[in-house]
This record gives structure tokens, C-alpha cells and sequence, in this order.
């Protein structure tokens, strides 16, 4: 993250805003696919960007979703 902010990746000039502070506590589920939606972890808002971050570096993909919805129920076009 730099001083605006803002969520920069390592080997690009592309950023996300970070969530307004009221949303940072938010719980969410932590997903990764393989063949199909497997959720890994619930954690708060704030702390699944830091982990999504990690993710990242390590060359990892992993996907946030809210708490109560379930990306298994929604249509193949994710996949």
C-alpha cells in the first residue's frame, strides 16, 4: 500500500482503493478454485486484502466473495 492509500502490485502501475474505513471490518470469505469454488478462510475485509496481497507474491490466486454468498451457486461464467 503507498501514502495515498491505495493497493499497488508489484510489477504494474495499477491500484485498487482500499475500502471506505465503515467497510474494513466487513466479514468475508477467502476462495480459491479448483474444479470448483473452495472457500479457505473467513476473515475480515482489511485482513483479506493483506492476505490477497500475499497471495499475490507468492504467485497464488485466491478470490474474496461476502460472507453469505456462495460463488458455487452463481453461473459457470466465473470459471
Amino acid at each position: 500500500m503507498d501514502s495515498t492509500g491505495k493497493v499497488q502490485t508489484g510489477d504494474s502501475s495499477w491500484s485498487l482503493p482500499l475500502p471506505l474505513k465503515e467497510y474494513a471490518m466487513s466479514r468475508v470469505t477467502v476462495y480459491f478454485y479448483s474444479d470448483r469454488w473452495v472457500p479457505i478462510k473467513y476473515c475480515s475485509l482489511e485482513k483479506a486484502i493483506l492476505l490477497h496481497q500475499k497471495a499475490n507474491l507468492e504467485g497464488k490466486e485466491i478470490l474474496l466473495f461476502p460472507a453469505n454468498l456462495d460463488p458455487n451457486q452463481l453461473s459457470n461464467s466465473f470459471n
